[in-house]
């Protein structure tokens, strides 16, 4: 029999409908029975792509050992984190404070009260050499909590320990403020020290895009030309898109790479990733003057607008890296299956230039795609040819019959929002792309508005959006529209900007604090908040606030956008000051402030 989750929207909560274990989805049924029947809360969150999501799935829910203590002894509630940012926030705070680090899937097991005393992320279904197994850790919890003084202990030091995450209620000081341009240049000297000049990006495996860092070059090279910001751009851009990370037959860009040279990827693809790439390729290549990294953009759109636009106008959220139960099936390829497709010189070409081996570079004797041998001669090592392009088109329309990864067809707002700003920036050279932008605001418009006016964190195939947006919702939709503001010069769409601004004010602004918040103040009361300006895989929601204020205050000219900006980067100043490199989003709109009064173009 289904359990609860059947009943749910998202499809990454309905994939466990018919597991053993009797889920319930986060809420007061779930947190009143806890309560009621004095049971710890067992919380597992993840999202439809996720890799490893999916093995703890198979191996430890479907289950019937861990299945039964899980319904016994707890609480089991299952969250997608993409539908409940908010969740996923407050949880990460404490798996990172407990382990020192973090991921999905994110474990906990909660007091009745809501409150985290255990945290981490995947587990094995039983003990191994190098990790405790989930049937290990649920059998000793639910020993110590039949006992009521070790009961006491857990819950005193989940206590303890969400009293350490309170935010500060002013920030610390500083012997001297730190000039956004001198920030800056401290930033840009820690991307030098930290940059593979080999492999393209910054630090070691795994290997994330990141776009924030990529931004911040780009616009440091404007304020401070001849630094080599930009070719340290284009060299990570490049080097992504010869790798493994990007898909090239399908085109579009994988989450991160488990390697240093983006070689092999995890193959799970995200729509904020791509949208943003999508931008920084045609802006980094036209800006080092090469065509072919700037084409790049088209092919990501391309993809975009094919595999993951929705009927009604939105963009899908993300697409497996599974599928038939094996990761990369669908994008790696055996030397025998691409000899079956192609004429035997045609193979043995397309082979050597991807690198196409008889053992593979991948699993099961399977490779992934990477142009890693291609012979031109001393054209661009992007620009391919024709014969490569039909042998493409050739194994494009192979690849098309087999299974493809599930893809989930939920409306992130932020990942729309983001989009809708890549889009519209883009649409100052391409008209075809600011009609696509204006279409997506359309969309965007009607089905993330939600009661109150307030902004909808995700929209399903149908019904208005549901749960109310996060900071990082309100930023990016106001990036975009910003974007769409400077393209059209539409004063409805500067109107909306203002109120959009406003409501971030009121929700996430506290008194005596510069910067917001990223848990709306009126909703909870979760055990910690939440306030960051560091940029993570995707641009943090304040740095998106500053940067977004910074491209106002250009199309505008009104100074009240200028202040907004420079007021989030002195809320976060003294962490700046500390990890500078950390902030890149937000010190690139200190970036885009000084273009703008240096008199720089858009």
């Amino acid at each position: 029999m289904a359990n609860r989750l059947a009943l749910e929207k998202s499809p990454y909560l309905k994939a466990h409908a018919e597991d053993p274990v009797d889920w319930f989805p986060w809420g007061e049924e779930a947190l009143e029975k806890a309560r009621r029947e004095d049971l710890p809360i067992f919380l597992s969150l993840g999202f439809s792509a996720c890799h490893w999501c999916h093995v703890i799935h198979r191996e430890s829910f479907l289950d019937p050992d861990i299945a039964g203590i899980l319904n016994r002894s707890f609480v089991p509630v299952k969250v997608d984190r993409q539908e409940r940012p908010d969740l996923d926030a407050v949880i990460m705070a404490f798996c990172i404070a407990m382990t020192g680090g973090g991921g999905w899937p994110l474990t906990a097991i909660l007091t009745p009260d809501g409150l985290p005393f255990f945290a981490g992320t995947y587990f094995p279904p039983r003990a191994t050499a190098w990790t405790p197994g989930l049937l290990d850790i649920l059998s000793d919890v639910s020993n110590r909590w039949r006992i009521e003084i070790e009961k006491e202990d857990l819950v005193s030091f989940a206590s303890k320990l969400a009293g350490k995450l309170a935010p500060p209620l002013s920030p610390n000081a500083l012997e001297r403020p730190v000039p956004p341009g001198e920030a800056m240049d401290l930033a840009f000297e820690s991307f030098l020290k930290s940059e593979d000049t080999l492999c393209g990006g910054f630090g070691t495996a795994p290997k994330f895009p990141i776009p924030g860092n990529l931004l911040f070059l780009l616009h440091y090279e404007r304020i401070r030309p001849g630094s080599g910001a930009l070719a340290m751009a284009a060299r990570q851009l490049e080097a992504m898109r010869l790798g493994g990370v990007f898909d090239h037959l399908g085109y579009g860009f994988s989450r991160y790479s488990v390697d240093r040279c983006w070689h092999i990827p995890h193959f799970e693809k995200m729509l904020p990733d791509n949208a943003l790439l999508a931008l920084l390729y045609n802006e980094v290549g036209s800006a080092v003057s090469r065509p072919a990294l700037a084409r790049v953009s088209g092919e990501v759109r391309k993809y975009l607008e094919r595999d993951m636009r929705r009927p009604d106008g939105g963009y899908c959220a993300s697409e497996d890296a599974d599928s038939e139960g094996e990761e990369g099936l669908f994008y790696t390829w055996t030397r025998e299956e691409v000899s079956r497709i192609l004429h035997e010189d045609e193979a043995q070409r397309f082979c050597e230039a991807f690198g196409v081996s008889w053992d593979g570079n991948f699993e099961n004797g399977r490779s992934v795609l990477r142009l890693e041998n291609k012979k031109n001669g001393t054209g661009d090592p992007l620009d391919l040819g024709k014969p490569f392009e039909g042998s493409r088109a050739l194994l494009l329309a192979e690849r098309s019959g087999r299974v493809r990864p599930a893809r989930d067809d939920s409306a992130i707002a932020e990942w729309n929002g983001l989009l809708l700003g890549a889009l519209a920036r883009l649409g100052r050279e391409e008209p075809g792309s600011l009609e696509e932008a204006r279409s997506l605001w359309r969309f965007c418009l009607e089905r993330f508005s939600g009661q109150g006016g307030r902004l909808s964190r995700v929209a399903y195939a149908s019904g208005p959006g549901i749960h109310n947006g996060c900071l990082d919702d309100y930023s990016a939709m106001l990036w975009g529209l910003s974007e769409l503001y400077g393209s059209t010069g539409d004063r409805k769409i500067m109107e909306r900007a203002e109120l959009l601004y406003g409501q971030m004010e009121i929700l996430f602004a506290r008194p005596g604090l510069e910067g917001f918040d990223f848990l709306p103040s009126d909703d909870g009361p979760y055990p910690a908040r939440i306030r960051h300006g560091e940029d993570g895989a995707l641009p943090s929601g304040n740095g998106l606030a500053a940067y977004a204020a910074a491209r106002l205050f250009r199309f505008s000219g009104d100074i009240a956008w200028k202040e907004r900006a420079c007021s989030v980067y002195r809320g976060f100043e003294p962490a700046i000051a500390s990890f500078p490199g950390a902030f890149a989003t937000l010190l690139a709109g200190m970036a885009e402030i000084q273009e703008v009064e240096a008199g720089g173009p858009a």
